[in-house]
């Protein structure tokens, strides 16, 4: 598998005391399944970003609501379930989608495995389930649970030609991903989603899509919380679609001026490009108020490389920019738009607020002769108490 990312244990990035943790750091070992391993985080799993939807055009992305766009598919539900309190209980081909599951059980999802009469759930508040005492990181039980997961599904018709996404927004602990018995990747950062570019692994009509979840993982040590210990996918898994050509992330600034009374609104657009060619296409955005009137719209024109991520910004001042504050929580919407050959094939929404959060020395002087330096939030004094 490809794309593996490293893992830097931080001290103080967990509530836990770790000792000897400096040397474990370097404790990497080859030929380790992943779930044992302090080097892998994930393999194969798309770069974090930015939560949004495709949409195929304006009147749709209006909407919003994931379930509103017509590329976007929830596996949440029934599935069978197989659960062993040991990893090396597990039968041979597990995996294998020849496997009958008539004895299996049945599990909604999401929801943790321990709440549904399979294993036990536990609390502690310093030390780790696994071991409250001396911990040796990054050694895990032998007997680590683990529940295997499985379902059918489709892609739909209007799907075809487009990057089709496993979109997994939580599961606790190490998950291994599967399509028709093949691995796909895998992924341990359980309060994260964790997405993957699956196309190469479908076929026409039915696939079958197994997680293979071990309770704990090297990534438990940097998941030590003062909560109950519980284990399985925790919310939505879901299929989505983009074009090949289509917006990998974005990134929007929208703040105040001095006087806290023009917005400051700031937007960067990637692209990414799945196609065997470099293309000439046109990015676009629409700014939209509360009344639905549009402030701005621009587009710029790009060349988007094939198999490279290419980014093209803008920027505006809106006037008598509407604040967004917890009393008064005003909102824009913003739209961005991707064309090709003159035709949308992608809109994007995100709701946008326009706030300014500082720290500043105002007029007001201490008994130390010096001023007040004080936390503003849109220009008025903050007092934090507690």
């Amino acid at each position: 598998m490809k794309n593996f990312l490293r893992k830097t244990l931080l001290y103080g990035a967990c509530t836990c005391i770790l000792p000897g943790i400096s040397q474990a750091s370097g404790n990497n070992a080859s030929g380790l399944p992943y779930w044992k391993d302090i080097q892998v985080v994930s393999v194969n799993k798309e770069k974090l970003r930015s939560s949004f939807m495709s949409y195929p055009d304006r009147a749709i992305a209006l909407k919003r609501g994931f379930e509103n766009s017509p590329y976007y598919s929830l596996l949440n539900g029934i599935w069978k379930f197989y659960f062993t309190d040991a990893y090396g209980n597990l039968p041979d081909h597990i995996t294998d989608p020849a496997v009958n599951t008539d004895s299996w059980h049945d599990i909604t999802v999401p929801g943790n495995w321990e709440v549904q009469g399979h294993g036990i759930a536990l609390y502690t508040n310093t030390g780790y389930e696994f071991k409250a005492r001396n911990p040796e990181p990054p050694l895990l039980p032998e007997e680590n649970p683990v529940g295997v997961y499985r379902r059918d599904f489709e892609i739909p018709a209007n799907w075809d030609n487009r990057d089709i996404y496993l979109h997994i927004a939580g599961a606790k602990s190490g998950v291994y991903v599967y399509i028709n018995g093949e691995e796909v990747g895998y992924n341990e950062d359980s309060k994260n989603p964790a997405e993957f570019l699956i196309n190469s692994y479908l076929k026409p009509g039915k696939n079958v899509l197994t997680m293979k979840i071990f309770r704990w993982s090297t990534g438990s040590y940097l998941e030590c919380q003062d909560f109950w210990r519980l284990s399985g996918i925790e919310r939505d898994v879901f299929l989505w679609s983009q074009p090949r050509i289509a917006i990998n992330d974005f990134r929007v600034v929208s703040t105040l001026d001095d006087t806290y009374k023009d917005g400051i609104f700031k937007l960067a657009v990637d692209i990414k490009n799945h196609t065997p060619e470099t293309k000439n296409i046109t990015v676009g955005y629409e700014l939209i108020d509360k009344t639905g009137k549009t402030i701005t719209t621009s587009e710029n024109q790009l060349w988007a490389t094939n198999s490279q991520v290419t980014t093209t910004s803008f920027e505006y001042t809106v006037k008598d920019a509407a604040q967004w504050s917890a009393e008064y929580p005003n909102l824009y919407k913003l739209l961005m738009t991707v064309k090709e050959d003159g035709a949308i094939t992608e809109v994007v929404p995100f709701n946008v607020g326009f706030w300014r959060i500082e720290l500043k020395d105002i007029d007001q002087v201490a008994e130390n002769g010096k001023p007040y330096h004080v936390l503003l939030f849109n220009g008025q004094p903050i007092n934090l108490k507690g």
